[in-house]
């Protein structure tokens, strides 16, 4: 029934970011909101999951509350992907037409990271490190779904950086 009602989120979400932020705003202006959530998704969350992960001794409290932080703000960015803010409206997105011509697999990117990203809140809240280590794959393999890897590589939704 989570899974059912996960599924119905991010779509309704994915659904809405179609009209949110093109009325709002120009579309450089949210391509410009998408980037900086995406810094924001590694920057306030995931990094801080990651150090403490790396750490040996991981602070499962602080993964439990930073997953729960970032899948909320996830669930966010994904509004920032509306038609019309693709690299034919401004030529610097790192954001591929793949997105738009291929939704159905850009919204399954999505819901797969924020999956990934509650399962591991919800193992460091049951105290299971060794779940959590192994989790902390899955998220990594989420986001790598979309990105391919580090800031400079491309992906399958994400231009190579120039």
């Amino acid at each position: 029934m989570i899974r059912i009602a996960s599924v119905l989120a991010v779509a309704a979400v994915l659904l809405v970011a179609g009209g949110r932020s093109s009325f709002a705003q120009s579309p450089a202006q949210t391509v410009k909101e998408r980037q900086d959530a995406m810094e924001k998704n590694w920057n306030d969350y995931y990094r801080d999951i990651a150090g403490t992960i790396r750490s040996g001794t991981p602070d499962l409290a602080l993964i439990a509350a930073k997953a729960q932080q970032a899948s909320d703000h996830v669930k966010q960015t994904a509004m920032l992907f509306p038609a019309g803010t693709g690299r034919d409206a401004v030529p610097k997105t790192r954001a591929k037409p793949e997105i738009w011509t291929q939704r159905a697999d850009f919204e399954a990117a999505f819901k797969a990271l924020i999956d990934a990203t509650n399962t591991i809140g919800e193992d460091a809240k049951k105290g299971d490190v060794e779940k959590v280590k192994a989790d902390w794959v899955s998220v990594a393999k989420a986001c790598g779904g979309c990105h391919g890897g580090p800031k400079k590589s491309g992906g399958k939704f994400r231009f190579e950086e120039e």
